[in-house]
């Protein structure tokens, strides 16, 4: 991680860190904002044979949430291969962490590509390659002896279940702490996992809206879904205004909203997209390739996408008619020179779009500062 200046919050995700050109937000980890009761949290261990993994995906008993799992860690058929090798040497493999349903449907949260894996594999999917130990090279599962198919299909694989009970903050915690390849899962990746439903795909198109790729320059990667985050901010304050969020757990915030985009119809859900691509055009009108970034001075260089300036221009924007927006397009000039003002004697507003942007005095501070703009700008 770089830092691109003294000033707070000027840690950043780059390009070559993380391939994400988005701010990372700073917050107080060590803070426990309200404990557990460990009598609710529900884990179970159990362990499945490959042959039952395998039957469960068949009738779709087990959600491998494709839009979960990183793009970039899709592996290639060398390391699909090296992990079939170690069913088959009988290495132990690491355990599998679920969410279950109601119905006892599991949402793989980590563990995707070894099942997929698997699961590929014993379906004559891809042949086995570049093995280190077994001369096995280009044998399908149906060109394997018998013995070692039997060693495959009755292989115990150890599942972590996470049952439906388990209040989803605390289900979001221990998802948090799961370590996927060394890298730790964030928060919109946990959401994802869990809450399957037409939430996720419209997150997803909502990303790939021209809209929203044009305001943001086509800067934000997808592999860790942080412009899904960023959509999602936009839609749980606008969804529900920001002047009504009291609770210092935007995590859980921002997971209800996922549940009301689910619960609500397709027309509803139109009307949310309507009014998410008008705030990115007029974000782009009025900033160019500048909008949702951090500007202290013109000319200077650009910095990265700001999550929580996001959010609060979005929602801003979207709350003027048409009328006013042209009016704050045609005078984009003082728009511009407002906010380097905002951003430059205003301490308290810059700390409100760096640090533990979940409070609820920083959400406020910040939304209601960028009405203010919008409003002294007519």
């Amino acid at each position: 991680m770089s830092a691109v200046n003294s000033l707070p919050g000027s840690a950043v995700d780059n390009e070559q860190d993380s391939g994400l050109e988005i701010e990372q937000e700073e917050s107080a980890d060590s803070v426990v904002i309200k404990p557990f009761n460990p009598e609710k949290i529900k884990v179970r261990t159990v362990n499945v044979v490959v042959d039952q993994m395998v039957s469960r995906i068949d009738h779709d008993e087990i959600d491998l949430a494709p839009n979960f799992q990183r793009k970039a860690g899709i592996w290639d058929n060398k390391r699909k291969s090296r992990l079939i090798e170690s069913l088959l040497l009988r290495i132990p493999i690491p355990v599998f962490y679920v969410a279950s349903d109601e119905n006892e449907r599991w949402s793989v949260v980590d563990g995707l590509q070894r099942t997929s894996t698997i699961h590929n594999y014993v379906k004559n999917n891809f042949p086995l390659n570049q093995l280190e130990y077994l001369d096995l090279d280009k044998r399908l599962y149906k060109n394997l002896s018998r013995p070692l198919q039997r060693r495959i299909s009755e292989t115990q694989l150890i599942v972590n279940v996470i049952e439906s009970g388990t209040p989803e903050e605390v289900m979001f915690n221990i998802f948090r702490r799961i370590n996927t390849g060394g890298m730790m899962l964030n928060g919109q990746e946990i959401r994802n996992a869990l809450h399957p439903g037409p939430i996720r795909e419209y997150l997803e198109k909502l990303a790939e809206t021209d809209e929203f790729l044009t305001a943001t320059d086509h800067s934000i990667k997808t592999h860790r879904m942080a412009d899904r985050e960023c959509i999602l901010r936009f839609l749980a304050f606008h969804v529900e205004p920001w002047e009504r969020y009291s609770a210092n757990d935007l995590d859980g915030y921002l997971g209800n909203t996922m549940k009301k985009i689910n619960r609500m119809n397709s027309y509803e859900r139109e009307v949310l997209t309507k009014d998410f691509r008008r705030a990115m055009r007029s974000a782009f009108n009025i900033f160019e390739n500048d909008a949702f970034r951090k500007r202290y001075e013109f000319p200077g260089n650009r910095r990265p996408i700001n999550k929580a300036l996001f959010e609060s221009w979005s929602v801003g924007l979207a709350r003027r008619s048409d009328q006013e927006i042209g009016f704050l397009v045609h005078n984009r000039e003082k728009v511009i020179h407002e906010f380097k003002s905002l951003m430059n004697e205003d301490r308290e507003f810059e700390t409100a779009i760096s640090y533990s942007t979940g409070t609820p005095s920083r959400v406020k501070k910040r939304f209601r500062a960028i009405e203010e703009l919008i409003k002294g700008c007519f």
